[in-house]
């Protein structure tokens, strides 16, 4: 429910005033009026406004274009421009001039609560995200969330990194373990040397012994030079071995003996090397299990779990959902200005995320990538927009064959999701536009602009009777 906010209205016309102030007092909103512009904005300098319905024909000026003049004066909360001289252009350019959505007169009031209820929610989770990162920011962990367990594993990752004993992360997949191992570093006497990673599963058993502790000339076919390894690499720093629980049992063996004395050898070598290091480990698999079935060394285990990290699965802080989707979504626009309606959070939040944060973030570039362009203002992602990202859609053609005669490009199957969606929820709502973009959880705007881009906003015929508005709930 959207706490309690002051709204301004500000409009020439007594009575509507006195019903615009009426319904949006009932939804519990305070609600201030001002009668010309010069009243607004002089209400507005005083301080504690966080919205503002504006009619573009005010005294002094009596003329819309004038009153586009007005829209950046309120800066900083969204402006709800409402005019008798509704027109699409109109709209577009008081969209430009910083609107947040455009309503046409007569209002109606469910229409006016609704735009008005979904301007305060995005300024909240707006301001929300921004106190986040400043309460986070500078953080050289870079561990997002709000939920208890989150802020747990933030404060263990504090106070393990100074030290120098091995830490084994263990947690399902996609769930930022070598995040968490970046951070171990970055607040560590060792930040100033090599970070390393090594996947232990993602390469032959024959070569990860190269991989790790280096080779000499001459030691193997096709070994032309001597060819340093991670740990030579990685001296003074942090080698992460990724998946630990998938290194075969022959180099868990040379991977003791290094943890035990800091030695190895290089293959092809006959005198020891000394390594000066921190080992940091992960994996998703039960280590406790793979030992007492005898498929991982227990004198290593025990070696690796100086400390043991556990991250959470997505499921466990579902709390954080709505900050990683904003997170990942500002990282992924690409310059454009995208946004999350209240049903794509709410959509996001009831997954479960098998693939966790991996699983979130990939969705989230995937439907950031496929947004269409929006001329003007932001583009809204929908729950429909995420679904796709997530899901691709089977009804639409995906899948099909290039050579079918069915276009399965990626702008073409966007395309006709949404002219699907919305074809459906015009033929719903009588063709009513208002109605149509309520159902679809978008501004009226945005509905307009999508209709137009897909070629569906049809030339009204010419009138035999009067002229009926295809935004009215008549």
């Amino acid at each position: 429910m959207t706490a309690a906010a002051d709204v301004l209205i500000a409009d020439d016309e007594p009575a509507f005033r006195r019903l615009a102030q009426r319904w949006l007092e009932g939804a519990g909103h305070r609600v201030v009026v001002a009668a010309t512009g010069d009243q607004a904005l002089a209400r507005f300098r005083a301080g504690g406004i966080g919205l503002v319905v504006l009619d573009l024909v005010m005294p002094p000026a009596l003329r819309p274009e004038d009153g586009l003049t007005l829209i950046p004066s309120f800066a900083g909360v969204p402006v709800i421009v409402l005019t008798g001289h509704a027109d699409h252009a109109l709209a577009l350019r008081a969209i430009e001039a910083g609107a947040w959505d455009f309503l046409g007169k007569p209002a109606d009031p469910d229409m006016l609560r609704f735009v008005v209820a979904r301007a305060l929610a995005k300024n909240t989770l707006e301001r929300e995200l921004a106190e986040l990162r400043a309460r986070i920011g500078g953080d050289a962990l870079g561990i997002l969330g709000i939920s208890p367990a989150i802020e747990r594993l933030r404060g263990l990752v504090r106070r393990i990194a100074p030290s120098e004993v091995p830490v084994l992360i263990q947690g399902p997949s996609g769930t930022g373990k070598e995040l968490v191992a970046r951070g171990l570093h970055s607040l560590s006497p060792r930040r100033a040397a090599p970070f390393l990673a090594v996947h232990c599963g993602a390469i032959p058993a024959e070569l990860l012994e190269s991989e790790l502790f280096g080779h000499l000339k001459g030691s193997f076919t096709g070994a032309d030079r001597d060819r340093p390894g991670l740990v030579e690499t990685a001296h003074g720093g942090v080698l992460f071995l990724d998946e630990i629980g998938e290194m075969p049992p022959a180099m868990q063996v040379k991977l003791l003996r290094l943890l035990q004395d800091g030695s190895y050898l290089p293959v092809g070598g006959r005198q020891s090397r000394q390594a000066d290091l921190r080992i940091v480990s992960a994996t998703h698999r039960d280590l406790a299990a793979m030992v007492a079935s005898g498929h991982f060394r227990e004198d290593l285990y025990y070696r690796l779990k100086g400390i043991v990290l556990r991250t959470p699965a997505l499921a466990e802080h579902v709390e954080d959902v709505a900050v990683l989707a904003g997170a990942f979504l500002g990282a992924a626009t690409g310059g454009r200005r995208l946004r999350l309606t209240a049903a794509a959070l709410a959509w996001l939040t009831a997954q479960s995320w098998p693939g966790n944060v991996r699983e979130l973030q990939a969705t989230l570039r995937t439907a950031a990538a496929l947004a269409p362009a929006s001329p003007v203002g932001e583009t809204a992602l929908d729950a429909a927009d995420l679904a796709f990202a997530r899901f691709g859609d089977t009804a639409t053609g995906i899948g099909a064959e290039p050579n079918d005669g069915y276009d399965c490009t990626l702008p073409a199957q966007v395309a006709a999701l949404e002219r699907r969606l919305i074809t459906e929820a015009l033929a719903a709502t009588a063709n009513n536009h208002s109605r149509t973009a309520r159902r679809l959880g978008i501004s009226r705007i945005g509905l307009l602009n999508k209709l137009d881009r897909l070629g569906l906003r049809k030339p009204s015929p010419d009138p035999v009777g009067p002229p009926v508005d295809p935004d009215s709930d008549l």
